[in-house]
């Protein structure tokens, strides 16, 4: 399959994720939307766990299900439970254990794609058109199989891929990289290089609950202050056409 880059006015725009939205940290996720949509709306992502390290959603989570859905423009699949049950590797180590999508063979993909599509469409009406790995490790989760599960684009962290070959360029800040805080603070830095080299990308800035619990809020505030200061406007990946199925080719007559 072929690439095609996706055309858009990379200096006039940028994105805000927030990844791993789930009742756990349903006060985490409230803060940063008091932070941010005085500043953006509703134009943000919100990347759901629907069954975070196992824990099913239920009536009780109706409420935060549903102002989740009311404040974040584009709901995001990120998972199934987001922790990796088999096996371990350099990234699980890094990340605490939370690279899901490795060791699973077909099957437990599928499963797990096919049952987090279902849980989303039970509590937000709809399934996610999108996807988001955990710690952006795909394992099997391929654009192809995600096709088959209604899921038209994933999110890496230096590109989004459509199911159709496109691909638009990223250039990420992302604060928790891991448990160990220097390596939170070098994912920012890295991020600010990005954003000053990489012209011919959209910025991303990539937000995790945890980024409160270690006192980076002040710095991601100013982080998206700073890019509606230069002129750009916060977009949603869906308001671009992703997630739309693939269109059969017109056949010659």
């Amino acid at each position: 399959m072929m690439s095609e880059p996706i055309t858009l006015d990379y200096s006039r725009v940028f994105c805000v994720m927030l990844h791993d939205v789930a009742p756990i940290y349903e006060r985490h996720v409230a803060q940063f939307t008091s932070t941010l949509a005085p500043l953006i709306g509703n134009q943000m992502s919100a990347a759901v766990v629907p069954c975070w390290d196992g824990e099913e959603l239920t009536e009780k989570d109706r409420p935060f299900l549903e102002r989740v859905k009311a404040e974040y423009g584009n709901i995001q699949l990120h998972g199934f439970e987001h922790f990796r049950r088999k096996g371990s590797g350099w990234v699980s180590r890094i990340a605490d254990g939370k690279d899901e999508m490795n060791g699973l063979d077909d099957a437990e993909t599928d499963w797990r794609l096919a049952e987090g599509q279902k849980i989303l469409t039970r509590w937000f009406g709809e399934p996610a058109r999108g996807f988001i790995a955990p710690t952006y490790n795909i394992g099997l989760a391929t654009p192809e199989r995600l096709a088959r599960f209604g899921m038209h684009y994933t999110v890496g962290y230096k590109r989004v891929i459509t199911s159709d070959g496109q691909q638009l360029p990223l250039s990420s800040w992302i604060w928790d990289v891991s448990p160990i805080r220097f390596l939170c603070r070098l994912g920012y830095r890295y991020g600010q290089l990005q954003y000053r080299f990489r012209r011919q990308a959209c910025p991303c800035v990539v937000l995790h609950p945890l980024d409160l619990d270690r006192g980076f809020l002040p710095q991601i505030e100013r982080t998206v202050t700073r890019l509606l200061r230069a002129g750009r406007q916060p977009i949603l990946l869906e308001s671009l056409g992703l997630g739309q199925p693939l269109q059969p080719k017109a056949t010659a007559v």
